[in-house]
């Protein structure tokens, strides 16, 4: 089979050709891009900055996502620069990841697009162990919706908006004499979007927000042996320029007495005051308390229970070094999450593999995630997830993010993740079930799904790799979308630097509610990626 590669230079009919054309474009960065090492005296700041360059070209036979008699074929050429700037020194640290993506004929319109992609963040002691400061920025594009979402920017089809975010948060750590020590933090952030989400005709959809929030922390310091005390308060409050604000605050302390090596007592009482439109009852404003003791015979195991307006009971099992299990489940009448609620960690270590377990519950924004999530998913060629900076940047947007709403979002989460190695294969499995309810407007959302990857090295410098995905969100009123992705490619090292993958991708979108919003697309991409 011969597939034609189309860029605005002419067409190549060999695959070899691209190469070619793709590598004649990344010597050329190559004469005015390379890595280095700066030093600035008298600071003593380490810099490290790696330029990169990936080029793609992309065959999709169904460009918009359209229903089944409205497919549209199309090439997308894709350059893409970047940089990484890695700082270091005595009393601060940076890390920054940058990509400019360039493409022509995105969603078959002949257009050249050109989008950034950003993740920052720094800290630095202006006053060592005393008074510090943190910083953090991110430009990324994402789905307005999770009902209709797209994989990434080359296709067309569905709304998407470029999310930007930024947060300062100095701290101060305290500390008085042996009696006590704590932090104080003030964290400042922003969220805002390109598009007029802020003007759309309602107060539900996504405005831009500024967070300002304090966080107290005060705990016992050596003096105390036979009691320890820890004081705790948060106070966040989310202001909307469309829209309602939203406040989070809850104070506590906790006061804990040692009987003897095996059991303790404690006592732990505070306020909470939550404000934010809601038509359930998963949080009450109050006065909460809970009395009661732990029973720790060992380190293999422990037994916590806590009677009160506010109850728990936690066990902890450490059966061998390599598991650990702890599973924790409350019935709260004061704060978020209140009623019968529970959460579990489990972590277990063999030779060859990795395997936890973790079922939560939170209390959320679409602002709060977006402020969290990670932009740049580092990769290696067969999509494992890695740690290098400087090595290929992969960007996928987040398909299984809550609608990009001003709702606040009650969370319930399992998750279910294993890693096996063995001589040349590596294999990664993930499961979740995320059950959303949003307090506006008193509807829920579950969103579940299954992936896995192989990674098969049968060759010194090339490898194999296998990533089959399945996802299905329902939001009630006969709208369920189950979504079946697989990916196979072939990734080789050329050279230290420089990477080669051949790609091809099926989707499947099944929805119950509209069959315009049902579609297929298959796609072959060929790339070559350089670092300096």
């Amino acid at each position: 089979m011969v597939i034609d590669f189309v860029t605005r230079k002419g067409t190549f009919n060999t695959l070899s050709s691209f190469i070619k054309y793709a590598s004649f474009i990344i010597l050329g960065y190559s004469h005015f891009a390379h890595a280095f090492n700066l030093r600035i005296e008298p600071l003593t700041y380490d810099i490290t900055a790696t330029p990169s360059i990936s080029t793609q070209e992309i065959y999709s036979d169904n460009i918009n996502l359209a229903p089944s008699g409205k497919e549209q074929s199309a090439f997308v050429t894709d350059i893409s620069p970047g940089i990484s700037i890695i700082g270091q020194s005595a009393r601060s640290s940076l890390n920054l990841n940058y990509k400019m993506q360039n493409l022509y004929n995105a969603g078959g319109n002949n257009d050249l697009k050109t989008l950034n992609q950003l993740q920052y963040n720094s800290k630095t002691a202006l006053i060592q162990n005393v008074l510090l400061l943190d910083s953090q920025s991110s430009i990324s594009q994402q789905n307005t919706s999770s009902n209709n979402a797209i994989n990434d920017n080359i296709s067309g089809g569905a709304g998407s908006t470029t999310v930007t975010t930024f947060g300062l948060s100095p701290y101060w750590l305290p500390r008085f004499g042996n009696y006590a020590n704590g932090s104080v933090r003030v964290n400042f952030n922003t969220v805002s979007t390109d598009k007029s989400l802020n003007n759309q005709n309602t107060t539900n959809a996504l405005s831009d927000t500024k967070t300002l929030a304090e966080i107290i922390q005060l705990n016992s310091g050596s003096e105390f042996q036979q009691i320890n005390w820890n004081l705790n308060h948060n106070n966040s409050v989310n202001y909307r320029d469309n829209g309602d604000d939203v406040k989070f605050q809850n104070s506590n302390m906790l006061v804990r007495t040692y009987i003897n090596q095996y059991f303790n007592v404690f006592v732990n009482g505070g306020y909470s005051n939550n404000s934010f439109k809601t038509n359930t009852n998963s949080s009450q404003n109050g006065t909460f308390y809970t009395f009661g003791g732990q029973w720790k015979p060992s380190q293999l195991y422990s037994v916590e229970v806590g009677g009160g307006n506010n109850s728990h009971i936690t066990i902890s099992v450490a059966p061998i070094n390599r598991l650990t299990w702890t599973t924790t489940f409350n019935n709260n009448s004061v704060g978020l999450n209140s009623g019968k609620t529970w959460q579990t960690a489990l972590n277990y270590q063999t030779s060859h593999s990795n395997w936890s377990l973790t079922h939560e519950n939170d209390t959320t924004t679409a602002q709060e995630i977006l402020l969290q999530q990670k932009i740049f998913n580092v990769q290696d060629g067969a999509g494992n997830t890695i740690f290098d900076p400087v090595t290929n940047q992969a960007i996928q947007r987040a398909i299984n993010i809550p609608t990009l709403t001003n709702d606040v979002i009650v969370r319930q989460k399992w998750d279910f993740s294993t890693s096996y190695t063995t001589g040349k294969s590596t294999i990664n499995l993930n499961a979740f079930n995320e059950d959303r309810s949003f307090q506006r407007t008193a509807t829920n959302q579950v969103v579940k799904g299954i992936s896995a990857t192989w990674n098969w090295q049968f060759a010194s410098k090339t490898s194999a790799y296998v990533r089959p995905l399945w996802q299905q969100t329902d939001s009630g009123l006969n709208s369920k979308n189950d979504r079946y992705d697989f990916t196979i490619g072939i990734n080789e090292s050329i050279t230290s630097q420089i990477n080669g993958k051949l790609e091809f991708r099926h989707l499947n979108q099944i929805t119950d509610l509209s069959s315009t919003n049902s579609y297929q697309e298959n796609r072959a991409t060929a790339s070559l990626f350089m670092r300096y």
